[in-house]
């Protein structure tokens, strides 16, 4: 009997298959740039994102220079495989880095683009393959991130100004709605990937810290305006008057940490309510393992990596609605998605008073959780750069001729 064919179409390349190709073409070195780095203590998921993809790349024979701001001084070090280096504020980076990598195009092969609120404008100055990576829009936040004169001109910019830079250049972000912002403001679907994150797999810990005996959830984020702990904490407020040894947990730190302390001593929820600061990761493994849920009132979110981990550790979420959100959770089968925070502590009531939906949720988180790795993230992101290269190649033969 003959040997079954193949069809070369149908095998899906490896990561090491792709940045094999990508080297053939001559990309060896590349040169990222982020507005913050994985150890800045405003670090968020988008650094995360960063490292977990870089470090795969690099594993691979390519070399990353990666370029950030700096919190504590210049820096120059290697992190899991890739070159960081930080140098400047948080402004200040971005015409060190242009002109860094203006002075010396001829030092790298390939550009990616972190683009957090502020653009780096890479289109117009990186004559080299280059993608940009946009976790998601900011609107309502640039009230947030910058003083008032200035907040409007950084929506502006964000909205109107920018885009017209980038409309012809690949960009990858993370959740199907941010997608749909984009395609609004005259971005090219062919050019718009929607890859999702990955999951550590430190949260696919098989030795589970068993579930609290009490009601306990557990919120993670930057203690910020745009995370609305404060409305969390007021919600407990209710959610205590039907089931008073119900806890809230809250890991992160941020500007708002003593404000929000103050409110919990104003309701009397000291007992109910705590604010844990940062905490290693096998701790918060053990948290979301003995977590009966989590739940975030943000209303904004490029994806929501949190909700995901949460999910690989068979603890569901009952989460606002945002974009990010929507990608991360599935509804009604992962966690639940609710409209307003008036329906955010009804849902977390529900799920905690309900065994049988709150296993329900469970299964559904772990289940959903498997279909998200970081293997296939880097995998899917390098093989859109790899298209961006041959498509300049093709773009620069036609012009030889």
């Amino acid at each position: 009997m003959p040997e079954p064919t193949v069809n070369p179409q149908s095998i899906q390349p490896t990561l090491e298959m792709i940045s094999t190709e990508l080297q053939g073409l001559g990309v060896h070195q590349i040169a990222s740039f982020a507005w913050r780095d994985l150890d800045d203590p405003d670090a968020g998921g988008s650094e995360v994102h960063a490292d977990q993809v870089f470090s795969r790349w690099a594993s691979t024979g390519l070399h990353i220079t990666h370029r950030t701001s700096s919190a504590s001084g210049t820096r120059e070090f290697e992190r899991n495989g890739y070159q960081v280096v930080q140098r400047a504020g948080r402004y200040g980076v971005f015409p060190r880095v242009i002109t860094h990598q203006l002075l010396n195009k001829h030092h790298y092969d390939a550009v990616i683009e972190i683009w957090n609120g502020v653009p780096w404008f890479s289109s117009l100055w990186a004559r080299r393959p280059h993608v940009t990576w946009l976790h998601h829009i900011h609107t309502d936040m640039w009230k947030e991130s910058l003083p008032a004169p200035l907040a409007p001109f950084g929506r502006l910019l964000e909205g109107t100004i920018a885009p017209s830079f980038y409309k012809a250049h690949p960009v990858i972000t993370l959740a199907p709605a941010t997608s749909d912002h984009l395609l609004s403001h005259g971005y090219k679907s062919d050019l718009i990937h929607v890859i999702a994150p990955g999951i550590d797999a430190s949260f696919t810990n098989l030795n589970a810290a068993p579930r609290s005996p009490s009601p306990l959830i557990c919120a993670v984020g930057r203690l910020a305006p745009v995370k609305q702990f404060d409305a969390l904490i007021r919600q407990m407020k209710i959610i205590t008057q039907q089931l008073p040894d119900a806890r809230l947990v809250i890991v992160g730190d941020g500007p708002q940490r003593a404000e929000l302390q103050h409110l919990i001593d104003h309701l009397g929820l000291t007992q109910q309510v705590s604010l844990l600061g940062h905490i290693s990761n096998q701790e918060l493994v053990s948290l979301y393992q003995s977590s009966w849920l989590l739940t975030s009132a943000s209303h904004s979110e490029g994806w929501g990596m949190t909700i995901t981990e949460a999910a690989a550790c068979a603890t569901p979420c009952v989460v606002l609605d945002n974009d990010g959100h929507r990608g991360a959770v599935k509804h009604n089968v992962s966690g639940l998605i609710v409209p307003t925070l008036d329906d955010l502590g009804l849902a977390v009531l529900r799920v905690l008073l309900e065994p049988p939906l709150q296993k329900t949720l469970s299964d559904g988180a772990l289940m959903h959780a498997k279909s998200f790795t970081w293997d296939a993230t880097a995998t899917r992101t390098l093989g859109v750069l790899l298209d961006e290269t041959k498509r300049q190649h093709r773009n620069n033969k036609r012009t030889d001729r």
